[in-house]
């Protein structure tokens, strides 16, 4: 179970940090001149290709791990199914800075700073809640 765990927290920090880092990269790139928003596209893309999703799998892999060799039942414990929401909302942070990504390298004129910001604000947000239902356990 340690090996699943080290892990899990792995793929955590990369899923989290990379989406942290991409929506605050975006929110810059909507501002920069023309000629440079191909590179922040391509740095975007790759930052989201290479760190993003592998540590989305790695997480939701290993979490089915912990699952199946762990005491159950998880599903009856309030901070359990809190953690399974954020999670849901974490996947839907995803799905949706990855639908604005296309957009901002298909048109980055027609995008806006405060969309990026507020995704980034709201995958912060979203982590602190899943590292206090996971770490303190509320009733």
């Amino acid at each position: 179970m340690a090996w699943w765990l080290t892990f899990h927290l792995l793929g955590i920090v990369l899923w989290t940090g990379g989406l942290l880092s991409i929506s605050r990269m975006a929110a810059y790139h909507t501002a920069e001149a023309p000629e440079v928003q191909p590179r922040f596209a391509w740095v975007e893309w790759r930052m989201y290709w290479l760190v993003t999703v592998p540590g989305m799998v790695i997480t939701l892999i290993t979490a089915m791990g912990l699952l199946a060799t762990g005491p159950l039942p998880y599903g009856s414990l309030g901070w359990f199914r809190a953690k399974m929401a954020l999670v849901v909302l974490l996947l839907g942070l995803h799905a949706l800075l990855h639908t604005k990504l296309k957009a901002l390298a298909a048109h980055p004129a027609d995008q806006k700073k405060a969309v990026f910001s507020a995704v980034h604000g709201t995958i912060g947000l979203t982590l602190i809640g899943l590292l206090i239902v996971t770490l303190v356990r509320p009733g």
